[in-house]
């Protein structure tokens, strides 16, 4: 195989390109989208122990995601992430809800 140096530049881009799309394949498949649906009682046991600032965010999410509005519940997923302070578990279960959250919404599901 070629260094990428050496490649013409319309190889390079399509090597390139290639490479993007399967980091977004893993990163997507790691994330759980497989399963679409968010178990929100899940999420609930394992935030437990969050920022008390942040419960009242997490729930306003968590009770959009319950009604099905996946648009409004971004927002306030993505402050929880940013302000709260999150152990692992919770970063990954914050993480994985957000992806699905966002697979939710570019499916046209509000």
């Amino acid at each position: 195989m070629k260094s990428i140096r050496r490649m013409p530049m319309k190889n390079r881009f399509l090597s390139q390109g290639a490479m993007a799309a399967l980091i977004a394949l893993i990163f997507f498949a790691s994330a759980g989208c497989s399963n679409p649906n968010v178990d929100t009682a899940k999420v609930r046991k394992v935030m437990q122990g969050i920022t008390p600032a942040e419960v009242p965010r997490l729930e306003e999410a968590l009770t959009d995601i319950d009604a099905g509005k996946y648009q409004d519940a971004l927002m306030p997923l993505r402050r929880v992430a940013y302000a709260a302070k999150l152990n692992k578990a919770q970063t990954k279960m914050l993480e994985e809800t957000i992806a699905k959250v966002r697979a939710k919404i570019s499916k046209g599901q509000s």
